[in-house]
């Protein structure tokens, strides 16, 4: 812990300095204590040899002069003391804060770093799966099932495109202190029966299957809640091995509607739990990481669910993967 705190980098010049701040302020309060020392054993000696000239044979030690020099030294051995402490306290925590402050910008610019990366390579894949798929169809002749593939896989491609830039936009939108998003009384069994729907046909042939109970309300926008459903399953559908099921409930009781989707997925870390809903933020390295993504599907998610006043939780699921818990309350 120690090495790690003190490790070499963009910090160590400010390590530099804070520690010579420090070694400069301690010898300070060191030469202030000592002097404080030498003027009183000085002034005692003169007050001594003072008194007995004048008194001789009397105690000085019981006179009352000699008592306030005594209480004045004390006082201004405890002033440099506490006050040299409250100093060197105060330095650091300026330290532990201002070190605090800059690993999170720099937290947050290599967030942003691996945002620009994630995006090229959302953007970049699906563009070059269409565009091969465009020029096979228009220079060769292909039979009908080979053409419906090209096309369903071009199409799967171009949801993605636009869930990433729905993303991307709604991201921007919650962002302001009033998002300008609507509280109607919808119908969201339909809607999660038919985000439920979208995602049966995926490249990994995962099952999606569906416990919705019918004519579910509740008091929400549309295009928000409709964006929750969505980041939800396609979170799970990217973290999730091929050929496995994907289960989406949604039931009520008499004051709550719960919303949950589970896979069988590699699961979350507890970690890494405190931190998925954060804006960009993404298991592993930009560079090695192998699902796609931008960081804004959860964080989205997240603060829609707030909007709204619910509540949103994670849990592991057995024997593996990860089940997101929503609950809202009812609508009135």
């Amino acid at each position: 812990m120690f090495r790690k705190f003190f490790s070499p980098g963009p910090f160590k010049t400010f390590y530099l300095v804070f520690t010579y701040i420090l070694a400069f302020s301690l010898w300070w309060a060191y030469l202030l204590y000592a002097k404080n020392e030498t003027a009183f054993n000085e002034k005692i000696e003169l007050y001594k040899i003072n008194f007995e000239k004048i008194n001789p044979g009397v105690d000085y030690n019981s006179s009352k002069q000699y008592t306030d020099i005594i209480s004045k030294y004390h006082r201004q051995k405890f002033m440099i003391i506490t006050e040299g402490g409250v100093f060197i306290l105060l330095l650091l925590l300026g330290l532990l804060r201002v070190r605090k402050v800059f690993l999170r910008e720099m937290e947050l610019a290599a967030q942003q770093r691996n945002f620009l990366l994630s995006i090229t390579h959302e953007l970049k894949s699906p563009l070059a799966t269409i565009k091969l798929s465009l020029q096979t169809l228009t220079k060769r002749k292909l039979e009908a099932e080979q053409s419906e593939k090209l096309i369903g896989n071009s199409l799967l491609d171009l949801d993605r495109l636009e869930s990433l830039v729905d993303n991307i936009l709604f991201a921007a939108k919650i962002e302001r202190e009033e998002p300008g998003l609507s509280s109607d009384e919808i119908n969201i069994s339909e809607i999660v029966r038919s985000v439920a729907d979208r995602f049966s046909q995926n490249k990994k042939e995962i099952v999606i299957s569906e416990e919705i109970k019918n004519d579910v309300y509740l008091n929400a926008d549309t295009l928000a809640f409709t964006s929750v459903v969505i980041n939800l399953i396609e979170n799970a559908i990217k973290y999730s091995p091929e050929q496995t099921e994907i289960k989406v409930t949604l039931i009520e009781d008499e004051d709550n509607v719960l919303l949950s989707v589970a896979d069988s997925g590699i699961g979350i870390s507890d970690e890494d739990k405190s931190k998925v809903f954060e804006k960009f933020y993404r298991v592993g390295n930009e560079d090695t990481r192998k699902t796609k993504g931008t960081g804004l599907g959860l964080y989205i998610v997240k603060r829609v669910v707030e909007i709204f006043k619910g509540e949103i939780s994670i849990a592991d699921n057995s024997p593996k993967g990860t089940v997101f818990n929503l609950r809202f309350a009812k609508a009135k």
